[in-house]
């Protein structure tokens, strides 16, 4: 049957380095993060270095309002620890610590994903499989996703083999009787997704939908999965820039996910989607995927990594209908001009994504400062530096606090210009003139970062757009002549 001929395990693997090397690409272009990843972030860094010292973790802290699970972040330290252990012992500075830990993440998620691969290969051949390895290696949010320490991600590295199973045939409506769906929606949106759920009130042994938010099937044992704690759950709450210092949710469109997030999260992928759903196969994993996206929709606020989990399975859609043009290219001219968009789509989504990664490079000046800071400042120097909000924000992390004989601190309770705030030496602080205006007399800069403001259309040069930047962040260092209070 056309489309269903093996490939060698050569080439597999080759597909597999291609995924693995586009999400190493993302890691390292943005190494840092910001403010949606920092609880699960921080508590991979305490579990990792202060292991049982529990009154040193950075949650305890820095108390969020949202209740979050320690699971995620509990896996994701006991795999990283092996190299985290050896760069320790290298000496190596922590910063390289995290990108173990996130890649170690995007290899669990790359890992499902090859795993889906397996069985698109099976049940649809290796021309599917393989137009499903490029359309997802070219889009831009997943791939970018796929190493953030996201509640979202955490859930897409182990949901993402579920969908596997039900390619497999594993249908356990036919051993379990009549069907019925069942929404869950936790507190404030936590876990809600789409489950099929036999009479019987039991979650079937296989896929279950599109992994809800932060949560897996799993969470019907450990509730705090869900963001619904019970007592005694070993739940997290939040941190510094995840908790207290969270901007109120914003509301959007009902329609928002589908004509917005889904034609960026897609690229120009989305429009072989109908095609592909020609295949009765095909349709039987669109519609609960778009089902979850609707009943998501309903939640007011939206944003696109909650429906991330459905990217995968949409890309298998839409590489089937990239298949049916590309095994058909023979037969006439109009398969051929089909197949000739098939590999320009490819060519747009890629040039989108290195466009708005290289825009995303410069989302991050909390961690670019905090990298100047060890920089400039000898490492043997007294130092003792304040990171305020917009910092903590944009990527700080306790990973990059490198020098153990420093004092990092991000109370909240210190008010700019204060005596308690004069008694830091250097001083992380967003470029407000009039917040700069109350260290004018006792600070001096010693670092302006930029960020990113904006993408303007430029027809005048190659690529067509200018990066906009202005100055957000400000690394002050106090005067000599200012020893403080």
């Amino acid at each position: 049957m056309a489309g269903k001929r093996p490939s060698g395990p050569g080439r597999q693997r080759w597909l597999l380095g291609l995924l693995a090397a586009v999400g190493a690409i993302h890691l390292f272009t943005c190494p840092y993060s910001k403010v949606e990843e920092s609880f699960s972030l921080q508590a991979v860094h305490d579990l990792l270095y202060h292991r049982l010292d529990v009154d040193k973790y950075d949650h305890l802290e820095f108390p969020g309002v949202v209740p979050r699970t320690f699971l995620g972040p509990l896996a994701v330290a006991v795999l990283s620890s092996p190299a985290v252990c050896v760069l320790s012992l290298l000496q190596a500075p922590k910063f390289y610590s995290q990108l173990v830990v996130r890649a170690v993440l995007g290899l669990g998620v790359i890992s499902g994903l090859w795993t889906l691969q397996k069985e698109v290969r099976r049940q649809f051949g290796a021309t599917v499989a393989t137009m499903f390895c490029w359309v997802t290696a070219t889009q831009f949010h997943l791939m970018f996703y796929c190493t953030r320490t996201l509640p979202n991600v955490l859930a897409l590295s182990v949901g993402r083999r579920l969908p596997s199973r039900t390619l497999a045939g594993h249908h356990w409506a036919g051993r379990t009787g009549p069907a019925r769906v069942r929404v869950r929606n936790a507190r404030r949106g936590e876990g809600g997704g789409l489950f099929l759920v036999p009479d019987g009130g039991t979650l079937p042994r296989t896929w279950p939908g599109p992994p809800a938010r932060g949560s897996l099937a799993c969470g019907q044992l450990c509730p705090s999965v869900l963001g619904v704690p019970r007592a005694g759950a070993p739940v997290g709450r939040g941190s510094l820039a995840c908790g207290s210092l969270t901007l109120p949710p914003q509301t959007s469109p009902l329609l928002w996910y589908f004509y917005s997030a889904l034609p960026r999260g897609l690229g120009c992928s989305l429009l072989f989607v109908p095609l592909g759903a020609a295949d009765r196969r095909a349709l039987a994993l669109l519609l609960p995927s778009l089902g979850f996206v609707a009943l998501y929709s309903l939640l007011p606020h939206k944003e696109l990594r909650f429906i991330i989990y459905s990217f995968p399975v949409l890309n298998i859609v839409a590489a089937r209908g990239c298949a049916c043009l590309l095994n058909n290219y023979r037969k006439s001219w109009l398969y051929k001009v089909g197949s000739a968009l098939v590999v320009g789509h490819l060519v747009v989504n890629a040039m989108y994504s290195a466009t708005a990664l290289y825009v995303s490079h410069f989302n991050y000046p909390g961690g670019v400062a905090m990298q100047r800071l060890h920089e400039l400042v000898a490492p043997g120097t007294d130092v003792a530096v304040h990171i305020d909000v917009a910092a903590a924000q944009t990527g700080v992390s306790r990973f990059l606090e490198v020098n153990s004989a420093w004092r990092y601190e991000k109370k909240e309770d210190v008010q700019p210009g204060s005596g308690r705030m004069l008694a830091y030496t250097h001083l992380l602080v967003e470029a407000a003139p009039a917040q700069l205006a109350l260290y004018r007399d006792t600070h001096r800069v010693l670092a302006s970062i930029a960020g990113t403001t904006g993408v303007s259309l430029n027809l005048t040069r190659l690529p067509p757009f200018d990066v906009n930047l202005q100055t957000k962040l400000v690394l002050l260092e106090r005067l000599r002549r200012h020893p403080g209070k």
